[in-house]
């Protein structure tokens, strides 16, 4: 790569570099016309400069891993370096019309709303109280939870509730058919062809719902109902139990702290988010719906929205997991 293609990189690299400066009777990159007395100017350019305020300024604004690496002088000139160019070409782009083309002011919209959308999730998300004695309560009413306990169990799962509700009712009827439903119908490769079976695990190695269910189980063949995670819909077999002792209150208390938190802050949010669609009144006009032609996309089995339609939903504003639930060690009973 040419020096100045690394520069050019490095430009668009640096955070908030596209602050246009005033460029007014030599303006300090801040933009302000009033002489700073206590601010040297580290760079001219053109009719602007750049001051150790906006230097400070930049910094601040930059995570500490990358603060630290201006402590050496070269380093900060090449920062310095990256903000005169990038502000040299944001002038150059304002003067070819860029700066009112359709395509980046769309692009910019829709980062603002990305933005604007991200922030009231994480109002919805705000953390809910948990008191001393919240913790002391979970712990009391799940005693036989926190031992130490090893349990053998399989699982099946699905990302459709429907068809987790169908499997288990076919297993209510006839249990000895677990093994070949999971290999039939899970969607988790890694266990689905030797039956579902995860083999041995104790307490803090499964998220927190589909841990408190499979050490609800009591006896081996007993099958759970549907348990919602993550990842999806499951049905979970005991295998086996290995018992061990109780652990301490002490011992567990933090972790079944954290955990409360996500699980009362997780159904907090998907109240509020409830709550809002309630407000709204949204109603989707089914056949509408299937009535629309996507242009360029190739037509799929059930794409008037039968059976078989393959949907592409649009994302949600909040993360979702991925993988299977011996993968998400920061769990709870």
């Amino acid at each position: 790569m040419s020096k100045w293609a690394a520069v050019l990189t490095l430009a668009f690299a640096v955070v908030a570099c596209e602050r246009d400066r005033s460029s007014q009777q030599a303006t300090s990159a801040a933009g302000t016309t009033v002489p700073q007395t206590d601010a040297r100017v580290i760079a001219t350019y053109g009719r602007k400069r750049f001051t150790t305020a906006d230097f400070a300024r930049e910094v601040e604004r930059l995570p500490p891993r990358s603060r630290s690496q201006l402590t050496n002088v070269e380093r900060r000139r090449q920062f310095v370096d990256n903000l005169v160019l990038n502000d040299l070409l944001a002038d150059e782009g304002a003067a070819r019309g860029y700066d009112t083309d359709p395509e980046i002011t769309r692009q910019v919209d829709d980062l603002r709303r990305r933005l604007i959308v991200q922030r009231v999730m994480k109002d919805f998300q705000e953390p809910p109280e948990i008191t001393d004695a919240d913790v002391k309560a979970y712990y009391d009413q799940n005693r036989r939870l926190f031992s130490g306990a090893q349990i053998r169990a399989s699982h099946i799962l699905v990302k459709d509730e429907e068809l987790a509700k169908r499997l288990r009712e076919q297993l209510r009827q006839d249990p000895s058919k677990f093994e070949e439903l999971a290999k039939t119908n899970s969607t988790d490769t890694a266990t689905a062809a030797r039956g579902g079976d995860l083999g041995f695990f104790g307490q803090g190695r499964m998220v927190a719902p589909f841990e408190q269910a499979a050490f609800a189980l009591e006896k081996p063949g007993d099958i759970s109902e549907v348990v919602k995670t993550p990842f999806g819909y499951h049905i979970i077999k005991l295998v086996e139990r290995k018992e061990g002792g109780d652990r301490p209150f002490d011992e567990v208390k933090e972790r079944i702290r954290v955990n409360l938190l996500n699980q009362r802050r997780q159904e907090q949010t998907q109240k509020r988010i409830e709550d809002l669609r309630a407000k709204a009144k949204v109603t989707v006009d089914a056949a509408a719906l299937a009535a629309v032609q996507v242009p360029g996309a190739a037509p799929t089995p059930g794409a008037a929205g039968g059976p078989g339609a393959d949907v592409a939903p649009a994302p949600m504003p909040s993360p979702a997991g991925a993988g299977h639930p011996e993968h998400a060690p920061d769990s709870m009973p």
